[in-house]
């Protein structure tokens, strides 16, 4: 495959191991899995990773491995080729794989089908029709499965009716004009021909599969009753004979559609050492002159440790003592989290446990090198008419570093089980080839600074209200729709003060989009409704070291939050769909598996990047119902 410039973020987010990127000319390629990363041009792999090491300690105990690291940026060496010892460039000519996929291909003048291999890098072919050399167009449609597998389009057995076909005829790609599936078919010389009609169907037949059989897999053997089952491809390996045996049944999706891959990430704001703030400078500096735990693991002792850091650091460390030294480096080798983390990742989400010392951490006035906090404004006397004593406080983020980590991805659907070990694992098997390598226990990460503002409810309130009788016959409804439909939900969402809480969170990301100079797309949310926990982080972060440039923090300040806060409800009070989004909402839910109550893309629903439950979970009634409403006065 030609080279393709991609953007170190979007490797650990939308082109992770495993997804289909498009190339400005219209190939699509895909991204090798990670045993083939840090590779050079002459297949050399690297042998330090000190230049892509992530410190961030909570998450890569909670994960469990060994290090977190960023994908390799593009040095060329050829600039550097008679420049002698005086410049030195390391990990030159670092290359992520890139496989071609699919295959398939047609002539854009005879529509003859062709097939090429994954390791081609032109699409430039012969033509067996027009014995001519053609640039060749890749076929629109591949097939995948729940369980992460993606294969070519069965093209030759689908014109025959039969998975076991032998036929080697030559095939065309026709089209008879038309907007729909119909007016595509495959034609053989052997005479057969088929319609596509029905390949990106599925059904929902509760009595063969619960997730439906899809029209694909029930069709394709024409004479015969036997299910078409998934081949368990696996071609970002490296070799289109990866496979494993897969009893799923897969369906049709164009090459380029958005639930061909759903990246299964986790996201951690850094929080200063949490024993003094001489380690959390001291971390500061550990990171600065590259001492990562790759190159801490070189030296045996602790003390030879400590001994060659105050050697290669700045005078300053000087400054610190024995102890605080030694504790940094035990924090940086995961070596205070193991014991704790190894407990609990098993039956909690690993979020939940970075999410709750993020909670305590931004309650309070924070002023590090990577988090500031600054309080702003705090409910000093509760009063019924006053729509802002339903806010506990309210603190402005200056400046935060996050973390997000890739575990793996999914095919077809998001991902709606619990980030625990067990899936952590399974992620990796998806991403490497061989998992259990020594060599292979890492993650792909990236880190990003930004701003943003915190701010609480209040909790007895909050508390007050949902026990209420009539909010909790109202929020019945939704509960269910959930049982009738036997979905497998997180259980810590499923209440009235979590959807209020989500939903809240969306308007005032809306309307801050108006005033604060960023749009909604670049604005995200963090939510935390853990035990007694109930905060919305707002924030927004880029790539660049230096953040952001501080409008939303500004919009944090008292006299210009409160102001958003009312705006933002007055606007929920009425939806552009409405009476429909509301009575919709009331009754009969509405969005994917009717989980929404009144919310749509009319009023509710913000960008992908930007929510953290995929626009799930949404209901404008519990803010604003004149009777049930929270935030009605």
């Amino acid at each position: 495959m030609r080279d393709l410039p991609l953007r170190r973020g979007q490797l650990v987010t939308t082109f992770g191991p495993g997804a289909l990127v498009i190339s400005p000319e219209g190939e699509s390629a895909m991204i090798g899995a990670l045993d083939k990363w840090y590779y050079d041009k002459n297949e050399r792999r690297i042998e330090t990773f000190d230049d892509y090491e992530i410190q961030e300690p909570r998450l890569r105990s909670l994960l469990k491995v060994k290090k977190l690291l960023m994908p390799p940026d593009f040095r060329p060496s050829y600039q550097y080729k008679w420049a002698g010892n005086a410049i030195t460039q390391t990990n030159t000519d670092l290359y992520i794989p890139l496989l071609r996929f699919p295959t398939w291909h047609y002539c854009p003048s005879c529509q003859t089908l062709h097939q090429t291999s994954m390791s081609s890098r032109t699409s430039w072919l012969d033509c067996k029709e027009c014995k001519k050399l053609r640039k060749m167009i890749q076929v629109p449609f591949v097939i995948v499965c729940k369980h992460g597998h993606i294969s070519d389009f069965p093209w030759k057995e689908w014109v025959h009716g039969d998975e076991n076909t032998t036929c080697e005829g030559k095939m065309k790609l026709v089209s008879t004009g038309g907007a729909t599936l119909d007016s595509l078919k495959v034609k053989c010389s052997c005479s057969k021909e088929r319609a596509l009609r029905g390949i990106m169907s599925r059904k929902t037949h509760s009595d063969m599969d619960e997730e439906g059989v899809s029209e694909l897999s029930k069709m394709l053997n024409e004479n015969t009753n036997n299910l078409y089952l998934c081949p368990g491809n696996k071609p970002w390996y490296g070799s289109a004979e990866e496979k494993e045996p897969c009893a799923s049944y897969p369906i049709a999706v164009l090459k380029n559609s958005i639930n061909v891959y759903y990246p299964n990430t986790i996201s951690a704001i850094h929080l200063p050492g949490e024993h003094n703030t001489e380690v959390e400078e001291l971390i500061e500096i550990f990171e600065r002159y590259g001492i990562t735990s790759t190159w801490l693991s070189d030296f045996k002792s602790l003390e030879d440790k400590i001994k060659i850091v105050r050697k290669l650091c700045p005078p300053e460390i000087q400054e610190y003592n024995h102890s605080d030294i030694e504790l940094t480096i035990l924090y940086i080798e995961g070596a205070l989290d193991d014991e704790q983390s190894s407990e609990q990742i098993n039956t909690r989400r690993a979020e939940t446990e970075l999410r709750k010392k993020e909670f305590e951490t931004l309650i309070k006035e924070v002023n590090t090198k990577n988090l500031k906090v600054k309080k702003e404004w705090n409910c000093e006397q509760v009063i019924e008419e006053d729509i802002t004593t339903n806010f506990s406080l309210i603190n402005r983020v200056t400046k935060l570093k996050e973390t997000i980590a890739l575990t793996g991805f999914n095919r077809l659907s998001t991902n709606e089980d619990q980030v625990g070990q067990n899936q952590v694992l399974k992620g990796k098997k998806l991403l490497f080839k061989d998992p259990d390598l020594s060599n292979n226990n890492w993650l792909p990460a990236y880190k990003v600074y930004g701003e943003g503002i915190f701010f609480t409810l209040n909790l007895e309130k909050l508390l007050a209200w949902e026990q209420r009788t009539d909010v909790s016959k109202y929020f019945n409804r939704l509960l269910s729709r959930l049982e009738k439909k036997e979905l497998n939900i997180d259980e810590t969402i499923i209440n009235p003060r979590n959807v209020l809480l989500h939903t809240l969170s969306h308007i005032i990301i809306d309307e801050l989009a108006l005033t604060c100079g960023y749009n909604s797309a670049s604005l995200r949310e963090r939510l935390y409704y853990i035990d007694k926990q109930f905060g919305i982080l707002i924030y927004t972060s880029s790539g660049d070291i230096d953040g952001t440039f501080g409008g939303l923090v500004r919009m944090g300040k008292k006299e210009n939050f409160f102001p958003v806060v009312y705006k933002a409800i007055d606007k929920a009070r009425w939806c552009s769909s409405d009476p429909v989004c509301s009575e919709i909402g009331k009754s009969s839910g509405q969005g994917v598996n009717n989980l929404n109550g009144a919310a749509c893309h009319s009023c509710s629903y913000l960008p992908e990047t930007s929510c953290e439950l995929g626009n799930l979970f949404l209901d404008r009634t519990l803010l604003i119902d004149p009777k049930i409403g929270f935030f009605n006065i």
